[in-house]
């Protein structure tokens, strides 16, 4: 999933989808009770304990180097080594050392079918129980903690948890006397006046499929309901149905008319924010990443408005995902002792107040502070305390969410039909599950 670019504080209001209050001190939790296989982390006086960390590289590199330089200072015996990949890397070499059995102590991930292969598979520890233990409830937003849960195992400290949403130009949309649509078929109408104003309506880079696909899972929101659209993402339904034919109809006709960017499925998904930037484009279905992104490149945050897609669904759903630390389930006690307690100490408050302009936002932790230069976060908010659910590229397996980007993209280009497109999906869906027995 997309990145930030730019550091920015976490989300004060998320504490509303939570029971509990903050937990508030750094360490609270890695030095209770509770113990992971067993066993309670040791005291700062324990032997001393060196700890392999991986993360990717950017803002993130320097907020966990950042942190562990603090971290050592408050655990003179827990030395961490800091490892980091760009994104796609990181992916790779994490696989390669799972099969190879070099995986290191603790390392960043994301939710859904990224990270799930580690639980599945028996490589990152369960914290389900240490969870319990240290009153995570009261450190961690739930749906952060839900995220991050696969099969009922929770199988990462939480990081991040990001929504997203559409972002517009307020003067185009003042210019043709437009507002933001409360319902799909506003939200319909609108993209027809801008279409007709000589506005392209919706800024995106198809190359990756990434991009594209945020609206394309919210076009089978909105026709195939929650319950469905769950369904589908765990392949417990058959993708072959009515619901999502209606939805690969209704994108094969948002891109004959001409919706998106001339080209857009090989645009670079970087090259999609300067038609926005120009004006010549109105919206952008992005996260809350968004706001740093406009402040890196010397634009003005305030020349943009925010809306959650409309659904006409109750609750109106926006697309999530979470961030999340794993700890190597077959590491020595002491050290997966030691990386929870650092993996900790990196989303604590005290820690987010020190170094959140290079973490960057939204923490999954409680009470996190929020900057004010997230303008458009509070909005963001609301629409994750409605509800949620997972991006697909992170409900699929990995295997599955190409198949979903090259039916995505071959309707675009008429190489599909929207009913070929759904038995399409629907096949390569069997087919993975009849390897998988």
């Amino acid at each position: 999933m997309k990145k930030w670019n730019v550091s920015l504080m976490s989300m004060l209001m998320l504490t509303s989808i939570v029971s509990g209050c903050s937990g508030g001190s750094p360490n609270a939790g890695a030095n209770d009770a509770g113990k992971p296989q067993e066993s309670a982390p040791k005291p700062s006086g324990a032997s001393k304990v060196t700890i392999d960390f991986w993360v990717a590289t950017g803002n993130q590199e320097t907020a966990v180097k950042n942190a562990a330089e603090d971290f050592k200072k408050l655990n003179p015996n827990i030395e961490v080594k800091i490892t980091s990949h760009a994104t796609d890397p990181h992916k790779e070499a994490l696989k390669v050392a799972a099969a190879s059995g070099t995986l290191p102590d603790g390392w960043f991930n994301w939710g859904g079918s990224l990270g799930s292969y580690f639980p599945e598979n028996g490589f990152s520890l369960d914290l389900t129980e240490y969870a319990k233990q240290n009153n995570w409830s009261q450190k961690y937003v739930k749906s952060a903690m839900d995220l991050a849960t696969f099969k009922n195992q929770l199988s990462g400290v939480p990081f991040h948890i990001y929504g997203m949403g559409v972002f517009y130009r307020k003067d185009v949309f003042e210019k043709l006397g437009l507002k933001p649509p409360a319902t799909f078929q506003e939200f319909e109408d609108l993209m027809a006046k801008l279409k007709a104003g000589g506005i392209t309506p919706i800024s995106s880079g198809g190359k990756g499929g990434w991009m594209p696909m945020r609206f394309m899972e919210g076009v089978i929101e909105h026709f195939a309901g929650p319950d469905l659209h769950d369904k589908l993402g765990k392949m417990e339904a058959s993708w072959n149905d009515p619901a999502v034919v209606k939805a690969y109809q209704k994108w094969k006709e948002w891109s004959d008319k001409g919706y998106f960017p001339k080209g857009f499925l090989t645009l670079e998904p970087s090259e999609a924010k300067i038609a926005l930037y120009k004006g010549t484009a109105a919206m952008m279905l992005e996260g809350p990443w968004f706001d740093g992104n406009v402040i890196a490149d010397q634009q003005n945050p305030e020349s943009f408005g925010y809306f959650s897609l409309p659904t006409d669904q109750n609750p109106n759903r926006v697309s999530s995902f979470v961030e999340m630390f794993q700890i190597n389930k077959k590491s020595p006690k002491e050290k997966q002792e030691a990386a929870i307690k650092f993996a900790e100490y990196i989303t604590s408050i005290d820690n987010v107040k020190k170094n959140g302009e290079v973490l960057g936002a939204p923490m999954a932790t409680i009470d996190a502070p929020l900057s004010d230069k997230l303008i458009h976060v509070p909005q963001i908010v609301e629409g994750l305390k409605k509800g949620v659910y997972l991006v697909t590229d992170q409900a699929l397996p990995q295997e599955i969410v190409q198949k979903f980007f090259q039916a995505q993209d071959s309707i675009v280009t008429g190489e599909m039909t929207p009913e070929a497109a759904a038995k399409f999906m629907q096949d390569e869906v069997v087919k993975y599950q009849a390897k998988a027995k």
